[in-house]
């Protein structure tokens, strides 16, 4: 029988949990494998295939009485137990641990495939670039599928975009991350205010004759006057709304390196342009559906 696999180590904010979570998807699909990823837990409560699993698992399995607060206390007991060493006493078990600073680790290479066959338990620790693109694309159905927003998240949405949509307008979804890629020394995604307001008047600019309006979901508020003359709505300021408000847009915009906008491409199927140089022409065929993002 195909092993368990187990992730007790959270790394990494929500954009990058999604892509760890989606490549553990793919490979769970082409072998048989389960997934058991208790990592998970911060932001299982807002998807219909997590919300209601104690231990955040794919396939899905719902009990329909799981909350947020049992979820993590598993969680906190699981890591514990790894920090314990506990874990690696467990029959039939093996731990895979590979440091972040090694890049992405593949999950159909050949050793790995013949311990999915061979051991009950694989604990995966280390970092979160766990990936598995040979059979990513064919699964992603199956990932938009399990990481549907709730309903009651999915009616603010929905509320949203009818506030911010009008007849005939293509309307930008257009992330503007700040904070932490100012810090990171490996990032290429970091500009200023001023520089992303003049991206957006180039975007505006590849619709001559048509009403552009742009949906800015930021994590830091941005002088509205830099951006007179267009059109600009807010994003509902939360992390998850604002998620798949962006998703549900004609077009993406922003930090090229950015997981959360990368996600919100591939839940909407919705062509997106990666900014990593706000100097850089712009054309349409700048734009592409994300189809798994890149590290």
């Amino acid at each position: 029988m195909p092993a368990t696999i187990v992730v007790p180590q959270s790394i990494g904010q929500i954009g990058n949990r999604l892509e760890q979570f989606s490549h553990l998807i793919a490979f769970a699909r082409e072998t048989g494998c389960r997934i058991i990823n208790p990592s998970f837990s911060l932001y299982s409560e807002f998807f219909a295939g997590t919300h209601d699993d104690l231990l955040c698992r794919y396939p899905a399995v719902h009990s329909g009485s799981t909350n947020k607060a049992g979820q993590r206390l598993l969680y906190y007991m699981i890591r514990m137990a790894e920090r314990l060493g506990v874990l690696s006493a467990v029959p039939g078990s093996t731990r895979v641990d590979i440091h972040w600073s090694a890049g992405p680790y593949d999950l159909g290479n050949p050793q790995f495939r013949c311990l999915a066959q061979e051991r009950k338990w694989i604990f995966l620790m280390g970092h979160w670039k766990h990936r598995h693109w040979s059979g990513y694309e064919p699964s992603i159905p199956a990932t938009r599928e399990h990481f549907q927003l709730i309903p009651q998240l999915r009616e603010k949405v929905v509320r949203h975009m009818q506030s911010v949509r009008e007849p005939g307008t293509i309307l930008i979804g257009f992330h503007v991350r700040q904070g932490d890629n100012f810090t990171d020394p490996v990032r290429r995604d970091a500009f200023t205010s001023e520089e992303h307001a003049s991206v957006a008047r180039q975007i505006a600019a590849l619709f001559p004759g048509k009403k552009v309006a742009f949906l800015l979901c930021t994590n830091k508020p941005q002088p509205r006057e830099l951006y007179q003359g267009l059109t600009v709505f807010d994003g509902p300021g939360d992390f998850i709304l604002d998620l798949h408000c962006l998703a549900e847009c004609d077009y993406i915009a922003g930090a090229g390196q950015s997981s959360f906008s990368g996600w919100a491409s591939l839940m909407g199927q919705k062509p997106r342009y990666r900014l990593f140089d706000p100097r850089q022409p712009i054309t349409l065929d700048d734009f592409s559906v994300c189809q798994g993002v890149e590290d």
